[in-house]
């Protein structure tokens, strides 16, 4: 999947802020508070795999448009897949 300029912009914030929040759950790991630790660790996975999976805000009207024109009567497939 090629990201643009801001897509990658997005990626890089989605990662400082999860490795902040890994480093809070490892932390809370190594003083013994596993359930707390646990916690953080998947709130910072969780948050790199919604970054990386979810379409962005811009993303989405164009989905919708494509779906709305293949459904009409005539319209094409989003990815050209008849030939004429």
């Amino acid at each position: 999947m090629a990201r643009g300029l801001i897509g990658t912009i997005e990626l890089m914030v989605a990662v400082v802020l999860a490795a902040r929040v890994t480093l809070l759950g490892v932390d809370n790991l190594a003083r013994g508070q596993t359930a707390i630790g646990a916690v953080f660790l998947g709130l910072a996975t969780a948050l790199l795999v919604i970054e990386w999976v979810a379409p962005s805000p811009t993303d989405i009207p164009g989905a919708i448009a494509g779906r709305a024109r293949s459904a009409l009567p005539g319209g094409k497939p989003p990815d050209g897949g008849e030939d004429d």
